[in-house]
């Protein structure tokens, strides 16, 4: 059975105090903050967006794995932020990382249930005989396309996780996969954009009711596929943009919101888009040395659905080098001012030619 063999993650050094944000704009009550889990969130530098962070969590993915880049037969970069509008960036990933040039190299551009897409399809071409090991990159920069002054622009982050499906030597057997696509105009970007749109309300059900309706229906069918319930997964990663969106995503599904919240992440970094759920996911797999531990991971995309995912550790997950991934990341950090945040991510607007680099 295929499944995950190795893992990798890259977080952004560079954090901003939700506070910060909330003292040049005061757009929402103060106490919105707290109740809805935001705390900080991560800035990209002036040399990080999708692509580097994606190559950052692919380097370490495969030095945790001892896998030569040569030897992979498919990259998958999966984003709702991708540089580029007409171009792949898997192929740029593909040079950076030296795979071969014969290598079956595709961006999955949509919402942040982008990696799941991603490691269906990567799953579909090994189980189908196609490829024997794929590497799968999300990675987002959610911040840099979040309008200053909006009120997302307390959560809006970035972060990149990697996976390396393959059947063989795998830490976590995936055991099954089950989607649930609708369209719900809730983030959107049109060509052209510079920034995304929000097209329903901001706090409570109004801004989380395609997560909720959307979860019934992929849980639903995960369940009476593979015949579980709430309670055969010992941990959840769960759809976790804001805080609260954990404990509404723990009662679409009915499973115990104890069982996800020692992994809910977004506290410290924000809302990491594709790479949010994935992430939250390794850092379950840090946790565990054991055999035969069922952890769910449940993951929606704005404007675009579901999914649920089944994992079971295999004996080789207690022998994994280079863990944990993810602690290590959230702890290095370097606070900074909203000034520099702007700076950073590239909102604000300078003259395109000038007589001095100087002014």
């Amino acid at each position: 059975m295929s499944g995950i063999k190795a893992y990798g993650v890259a977080i952004p050094k560079r954090r901003i105090d939700a506070t910060a944000i909330w003292d040049v704009w005061k757009n929402v009550s103060k106490d919105i903050l707290e109740k809805m889990g935001m705390k900080e969130r991560t800035v990209t530098g002036p040399d990080e967006d999708p692509i580097s962070l994606g190559v950052d969590a692919a380097k370490r993915c495969l030095k945790q794995a001892g896998v030569n880049p040569e030897t992979l037969d498919g990259l998958i970069f999966c984003s709702e932020t991708n540089p580029y509008q007409t171009k792949s960036a898997a192929s740029v990933i593909q040079d950076i990382l030296g795979l071969r040039h014969d290598v079956f190299a595709t961006d999955v551009q949509a919402s942040a249930r982008s990696g799941f897409d991603g490691i269906r399809i990567a799953k579909s071409l090994i189980d189908g005989g196609s490829a024997e090991q794929v590497l799968v990159i999300a990675s987002d920069c959610l911040n840099q396309y979040m309008a200053p002054g909006h009120v997302y622009e307390y959560a809006a982050a970035a972060g990149a996780a990697a996976l390396l499906i393959s059947k063989e030597g795998c830490i976590a057997e995936i055991d099954g996969m089950t989607f649930a696509s609708e369209d719900k105009a809730n983030w959107f970007r049109l060509s052209g954009d510079r920034y995304m749109q929000l097209g329903a309300g901001f706090v409570g059900y109004i801004s989380n009711w395609g997560l909720m309706d959307s979860l019934k229906q992929s849980w639903k069918a995960y369940a009476d596929k593979y015949g579980v319930t709430p309670a055969s997964f010992e941990h959840y990663a769960l759809p976790q943009g804001t805080v609260v969106q954990a404990f509404m995503s723990s009662g679409a599904i009915g499973c115990d919101p104890y069982a996800a919240l020692p992994y809910v992440v977004s506290e410290q970094t924000g809302d990491m888009g594709s790479a949010q759920v994935l992430i939250s996911m390794c850092s379950i797999l840090d946790l565990i040395d054991d055999a035969s531990v069922k952890v769910g991971v449940v993951g929606y995309g704005w404007g675009d659905g579901s999914c649920v995912m089944g994992l079971t550790t295999t004996d080789h997950i207690g022998s994994v080098p280079n863990r944990p991934v993810v602690m290590p990341l959230l702890e290095q950090k370097e606070m900074i001012d909203y000034g520099m945040a702007l700076k950073y991510e590239k909102k604000i607007d300078r003259a395109q030619k000038g007589f001095s680099s100087y002014y």
